[in-house]
């Protein structure tokens, strides 16, 4: 699920997310850059209580991020895995998603390979949200964003199914311009406004959630 938000306070408002984890017992990840790591520990804190015997026991791990592609998919195997060895009901995954610039994973294949976690996601009890903050996205990527995940949260709206997903096995042989063409439409119709672009998005997601929708 991708989370859009707007300004670096709002970054850390999804620390209860990670707080309810840590109590059900829940293996629980956060994935930032390092600047973000201490905002984050400073807020679960006030949810979760004392975290060192979370992050003494790994229950809690908080991460930078590798520098290569094939490091982060076999990293990323490896919390899962490491998650089912120590018997946790389930995983949470956070991520904010600007952790690869400081590392200098390649920006290309940054949202490749969040198409293909979603298959990951599959196989394991799973809830990852990866955050955006609006004020540092340029279009062609805020489209990524949106093209690679099932499940959006724009302006605290929940849509379920995402009108413009576009599955892993679909997304990457596509080219740039084929991933982007309906959003560079509904860019262009929303006046190249970003608000009113996710508006409209919001709106397909209303759409689906009316009363003559099926449950």
């Amino acid at each position: 699920m991708a989370v859009l938000y707007r300004g670096r306070d709002a970054a850390f408002r999804l620390a209860s997310f990670l707080a309810e984890g840590l109590e059900r017992g829940e293996s629980c990840h956060y994935l930032a850059p390092r600047a973000f790591h201490a905002g984050m520990i400073d807020e679960v804190q006030k949810h979760a209580g004392d975290l060192d015997r979370f992050l003494a026991a790994r229950t809690l791990q908080l991460h930078e991020g590798p520098t290569e592609v094939e490091q982060l998919r076999g990293w990323t195997q490896g919390v899962f895995e490491e998650a089912e060895r120590d018997g946790a009901s389930a995983v949470r995954w956070l991520e904010e998603g600007t952790w690869h610039a400081p590392t200098g994973f390649p920006a290309r294949q940054f949202f490749e390979n969040h198409a293909l976690l979603n298959y990951q996601v599959k196989h394991y009890v799973c809830v990852a949200l990866c955050q955006y903050d609006l004020e540092r996205l340029d279009p062609p990527r805020l489209f990524s964003a949106i093209g690679v995940h099932r499940h959006l949260i724009i302006n605290d709206t929940l849509i379920r199914d995402n009108p413009f997903y576009i599955p892993a096995e679909r997304f990457i042989p596509l080219s740039p311009e084929e991933r982007e063409r309906d959003l560079v439409n509904l860019f262009r119709e929303a006046g190249f406004d970003v608000n009113k672009f996710l508006d409209a998005i919001v709106g397909f997601g209303r759409l689906q959630r009316s009363p003559t929708a099926e449950p």
